[in-house]
């Protein structure tokens, strides 16, 4: 063994050797920007692809491997992932930088007399990091759009059509695999087969889910089948996740006796043109709708027949209930006149309460700036008064645990609380939380923000720097918007979040399962769903 470790020593230091003075492969610059008119080389470049240490802590000293820098040691500037770092010393062939208190992960840059060179990626070590033990590889081919824990493990749902690239269609019919917008994966990461959802949605997306109080479940979105059954935009599921369906007597137009039947959705009811954005239970086993819809449809199976239905439409608009068994809700708001432009997302607070986002002005008739809180029996809630300068609200979410809800979007102010820079805390009636006050995140946008139990907010936007340094789009703020360093030492991110649910790690830990349309998180490739490990 000490042979073996003195062995490794030695080729160590032959390595360092060999790239300092040879033309392996690890002696090319990493890389330069093109010269700005026709400037000559310099001769500077990066001849390693790697930092000494590949990862450190801010505070701690890295060193890199730069060729050419004799002449211009006195006129030398560094940065990481665009952050000016402090060059503690500069060699003809090393920089030594120190790693400043406040940064995140990236690539390496040395500017000198105005022209840059790239260098190798530095991973900033901190106490968020990608769970590495979770057993998603390859992740879903499609966006993740909701996430609903449900025995030990969770029902993913959304616009995606395979997942670890498990799905086989081009095989006998009892031999074929489907990950088509629903699927339940275990705890771990991996496919698990407590439920099964046959084809699924073979054409379309599942924007959203619920559990009943019976244990079912409610899918909503735009699909006019859930494996191979026609249904329009909505669904009840059993709690296998096959779907809940019913046998009815029909018009029977053949001599073929099997036709005087059909099987069909329990759930009779659906709406048209448009898809739902998002469902919601409610305790009676209720269910609302919202999106930008116009109208609601059920079938009349008394005047239908297996290949012909008889639609009755109903005038119904954004929001509506339907009772159990799909029927319209009468006593909630029938007539309503709906949103004047589009909802893009809603939240249901306190169990009964539905808060509607989106672009319009208006709702039933009431001033609404983007926002409206609908009661339930389907009116406008007066006292949830939110006013402002408020152009689009993109995202609403809600933590049932703290009572708070938390808007993201292109919001200048709200109330008499002067500027707000995108992101508001909100109690439940309507008024502001004052405490959390997002930072500087220049002209960019915030489109999505969620408050975990906590108190810790998670914001997501197109920004690349807070407070003037360079950070990820995707940011663990504290309750008061402040940022601590060890929460936010991963970059980049690439992509847009739509859920967030609060889990554990493979070790236990505090941990973060996020899907949307996501492709990278650090140096890692994403397939729409990862899982963010938070240590305190």
């Amino acid at each position: 063994m000490m042979i073996r470790l003195k062995l490794e020593k030695l080729w160590q230091a032959t390595a360092v050797l060999v790239f300092a003075f040879s033309s392996c492969s690890k002696d090319i610059a990493l890389g330069t920007d093109p010269y700005a008119g026709g400037k000559e080389s310099l001769g500077v470049g990066f001849y390693t692809n790697y930092a000494s240490p590949e990862v450190a802590k801010p505070g701690e000293l890295v060193d890199f491997y730069v060729k050419g820098l004799k002449p211009y040691l006195d006129n030398i500037e560094f940065t990481i992932n665009n952050t000016k770092v402090e060059v503690v010393s500069a060699k003809d062939s090393l920089v030594t930088i120190r790693v400043p208190a406040q940064i995140s992960s990236g690539d390496a840059k040395i500017i000198v007399d105005g022209q840059v060179f790239y260098g190798p990626r530095l991973e900033v070590e901190g106490n968020a990091a990608l769970d590495e033990n979770y057993g998603i590889v390859n992740g879903f081919l499609g966006s993740v759009y909701d996430i609903l824990p449900n025995a030990g493990g969770f029902i993913i749902t959304g616009s995606f059509i395979n997942f670890e690239n498990e799905a086989v269609d081009n095989v006998p019919e009892d031999k074929k695999v489907f990950r088509n917008g629903i699927h339940f994966i275990g705890a771990d990461g991996k496919s698990n087969d407590a439920m099964k959802f046959g084809e699924g949605v073979k054409s379309g997306t599942i924007n959203s889910i619920a559990k009943t109080s019976d244990g079912k479940f409610v899918i909503g979105g735009g699909f006019s089948t859930f494996n191979k059954r026609g249904v329009y935009n909505i669904a009840r599921l059993n709690s296998g996740g096959s779907l809940d369906t019913m046998i009815v007597d029909v018009i029977n137009t053949t001599d073929d006796p099997k036709n005087s039947l059909d099987t069909v959705s329990a759930f009779n009811g659906g709406v048209l043109s448009y898809p739902i954005q998002r469902v919601f239970t409610m305790a009676d086993n209720k269910i609302v709708a919202v999106g930008n819809f116009k109208t609601y449809y059920k079938i009349d199976y008394t005047y239908s027949s297996r290949d012909n239905r008889r639609y009755l439409v109903t005038e119904a608009r954004n929001v509506i209930r339907m009772l159990p068994d799909g029927s319209l809700d009468s006593t909630f708001a029938l007539n309503n006149l709906g949103a004047n432009g589009s909802i893009s997302d809603a939240a249901l607070i306190d169990n009964e309460r539905i808060l509607i986002i989106g672009s319009f002005t208006s709702y039933n008739g009431s001033p609404a700036p983007g926002i409206a809180c609908i009661k339930s029996d389907g009116s406008v809630d007066p006292a949830f008064n939110l006013s402002g300068n408020i152009e689009r609200i993109f995202s609403v979410t809600y933590n049932a645990h703290l009572k708070k809800i938390a808007i993201s979007g292109l919001i200048h102010k709200l109330g008499h609380s002067g500027k707000v820079n995108g992101v508001a805390v909100l109690n439940t009636d309507g008024s502001i939380d004052n405490q959390f006050v997002l930072g500087d995140i220049g002209n960019t946008v915030a489109n999505f923000a969620q408050i975990l139990d906590n108190g810790r907010v998670v914001v997501k936007g197109t920004f690349e720097s807070y407070n003037g340094i360079g950070r990820p789009s995707l940011l663990l703020l504290e309750k008061d918007g402040s940022l601590i360093q060890k929460y936010n030492s991963q970059a980049p991110f690439s992509g847009t979040v739509y859920k967030i649910v609060e889990t554990k790690s493979s070790l236990g830990l505090p941990a973060l399962l996020i899907g949307g349309s996501i492709y990278q998180y650090g140096s890692k490739s994403i397939g729409n769903l990862f899982r963010l490990e938070v240590k305190e």
